[in-house]
């Protein structure tokens, strides 16, 4: 396994005159090159191990978004059998350099407007602003159909749903905190320069949106937003931590029913942010 490289490597060798910034711009630059060799690397194992079609690297290493400290690989697989998808996930992530993760997408499962993207038939505007919009598009669409589902899973439950049923939900609403978080991840990313560090991150992330970031973008979303978002943060918290036979529908119920209405406030807000940025 190849070695990552953390900012604390070049303080020991960094010469006088040597700023942070440009520190972290290296790591960066190395960090990226080596999440490009080791993708490189996946894409010829898939091929030559597991009789892949073709392999597309998307995302971030390839353009279509800001390289940040916590972006991963994201490849595309086109001819993997089903039943090879996780010995060749496993195999892969062999290959990955320390602290550098990866998303294997079956191209063939990929939803039209993901499945656009990673073909590259949509362009990313060059704008940062305009970009920003087209990413958080994007996951309010996958937001959307989340929300469909689970009211249609809501409608067919009994009063007291079983174990695999709640189960089902409780997936659902971790789902729907991990695409919300996805967004405040693009915004901290494109226009505050860096995602909060630290254990307590996605606490620190979920508030930073409460508030302006200097005089680059307003407050994103308002306190009772980010109240009631918290509950979902916490509760996936709770459903990664736990066993699913100890999950109680009273603790998943009001979530569940919420979900639609919180997800039309979060939309509205973020609108409303996305204007306020045109403006300035």
């Amino acid at each position: 396994m190849s070695k990552c490289y953390h900012l604390n490597d070049y303080v020991k060798w960094k010469g006088p005159g040597v700023s942070p910034k440009s520190l972290k711009s290296k790591v960066m630059r190395d960090r990226k090159a080596e999440a490009l060799a080791a993708a490189q690397a996946c894409a010829e194992l898939l091929k030559t191990r597991f009789g892949a079609r073709r392999v597309i690297i998307f995302g971030s290493l390839a353009g279509q978004g800001p390289w940040h400290g916590r972006s991963d690989i994201d490849l595309a697989v086109e001819g993997l059998a089903p039943a090879d998808y996780i010995p060749a996930l496993s195999a892969c992530w062999e290959l990955l350099p320390e602290g550098i993760e990866l998303d294997l997408v079956p191209l063939e499962d990929a939803h039209p407007e993901m499945r656009a993207y990673i073909l590259g038939e949509v362009t990313m505007p060059s704008d940062p602003h305009e970009a920003l919009q087209q990413e958080i598009q994007l996951e309010l669409d996958n937001l959307t159909r989340l929300v469909q589902s689970t009211q249609a899973l809501l409608a067919r439950l009994p009063a007291q749903p079983n174990e695999d049923e709640i189960r089902s939900i409780g997936s659902r609403l971790q789902d729907f905190y991990s695409g919300v978080e996805r967004i405040f991840e693009r915004i901290a990313v494109r226009l505050d320069g860096d995602l909060p560090a630290g254990p307590s991150w996605h606490t620190y992330l979920l508030r930073r949106m409460t508030s302006p970031w200097a005089e680059v973008r307003p407050a994103v979303i308002d306190r009772a937003l980010a109240t009631r978002l918290l509950d979902y943060l916490r509760f996936r918290h709770l459903f990664r931590h736990t066993y699913g036979f100890d999950l109680e529908w009273e603790k998943c119920q009001p979530l569940a029913e919420g979900m639609a209405e919180t997800l039309e406030a979060l939309r509205a807000q973020l609108m409303a942010f996305l204007g306020n940025l045109k403006k300035s």
